[in-house]
């Protein structure tokens, strides 16, 4: 644009010194009585405004570049700094030793208790969920394995102490901790503690099947809570959109651009963005196209009354429009798009800009 501005100067320079002097050459040979003819005068100062013109013309319009800027998506994403401390809520606390058993290789309550200190004190929403997840898995698979451990149990009471073997004992103390020792003096002592090593296993299995049944409801609440505050608070959003470059220059886009939120006649939120990866994505080329992704900060940011309203008309039926500047200090506007995550809703002529370009916004919104 610096350039342009000096190139366009020195035009101006050129054609004033000119007309200048046509002027002060007819002026003298006026007052020397000599008559001039103005059609030669007139021709010769159109003829250099001609000439000096076009290649203006040329300059700053024919080869300006010339953005239209076409939104594809808007996304909400809980950031991933976002931590749950599940360990301060005893409501939801046991889901960590629900996790934590199925990992363990001995089903035994001290290694659970061991886990229980190990454990560390902050989840994500994703690992949250995740552990969700594993609950409701267990309480699926836990009828069969119940099942399973019943047969066990009826395959240990069915020996007697004169066909427990060493081989025996051992085989089954694989799933045990601490194992049964075999004692070869008093093998029915032996079988009677295999017994009841087998029917705690069988217990401890059932009452977390009950546990599970009667607490999942109360977790899936729970953690429903937990994702909208977050969601509410600590969520960033993200805007893909492509840039479309119909003129015959290069151009480049600056990092911070606007998300504009209709909210009403006249009423609007404004999100700031930042170009992400803007070393990489701000260059357009001439007649190119350019996919990008702009990203907020988190929503806790914002002052409290913006971020009611964000999260009062998020996924509601109101409208956005994303504004850009490129280093040139013009401003670009883009469709309109409804302010809720949905991914190509539009055709895909205008998904990728072929349908039509948008033109510069005359009033920018910075």
């Amino acid at each position: 644009m610096k350039n342009d501005k000096k190139l366009l100067v020195l035009y101006l320079k050129i054609v004033t010194s000119f007309v200048l002097g046509a002027i002060i050459g007819y002026i003298i040979a006026s007052l020397s009585g000599i008559k001039p003819s103005f059609v030669p005068l007139v021709s010769a100062v159109l003829g250099l405004l001609v000439a000096f013109s076009m290649p203006l013309w040329q300059a700053l319009f024919v080869n300006a570049p010339n953005l239209s800027v076409e939104i594809s998506a808007i996304k909400r994403t809980v950031s991933d700094t976002a931590i749950i401390s599940l360990d301060d809520d005893p409501e939801i606390r046991p889901l960590i030793t629900t996790r934590k058993r199925q990992s363990l290789p001995f089903d035994d309550e001290s290694n659970i208790l061991n886990v229980k200190r190990q454990v560390k004190r902050g989840y994500t929403l994703a690992q949250t969920e995740e552990l969700l997840a594993n609950a409701k898995q267990s309480l699926r698979d836990l009828p069969s394995q119940i099942e399973e451990r019943k047969k066990e149990l009826d395959r240990v009471n069915a020996l007697t102490s004169t066909t427990l073997t060493k081989y025996e004992c051992d085989r089954l103390n694989s799933p045990l901790y601490p194992e049964v020792d075999f004692d070869p003096s008093s093998p029915e002592k032996s079988l009677d503690a295999l017994r009841e090593a087998y029917q705690k296993r069988l217990e401890r299995l059932e009452k977390r099947y009950t546990d599970l049944q009667s607490n999942l409801p109360a977790w899936e609440r729970k953690i429903e809570l937990l994702k909208k505050e977050l969601f509410d608070n600590r969520s960033y959003f993200t805007v893909s959109a492509s840039l479309i470059n119909s003129g015959r220059t290069n151009t480049a886009v600056k990092v911070p651009s606007l998300l504009r939120v209709s909210i009403g006649e006249g009423n609007y939120i404004d999100i700031k963005l930042s170009l992400k990866d803007f070393e990489d994505k701000s260059e357009i080329s001439a007649n190119g196209t350019r996919i990008v992704v702009f990203e907020s900060s988190e929503v806790s940011s914002l002052p409290e009354d913006d971020r009611n309203l964000i999260n009062t008309y998020w996924g509601q039926s109101v409208s956005s429009r994303l504004f850009i500047e490129d280093i040139h200090s013009n401003i670009y506007s883009s469709n309109t798009i409804a302010f809720a995550e949905e991914r190509w809703s539009r055709p895909f002529g205008q998904f990728c800009g072929l349908d039509k370009l948008y033109p510069v916004v005359v009033m920018p919104p910075f």
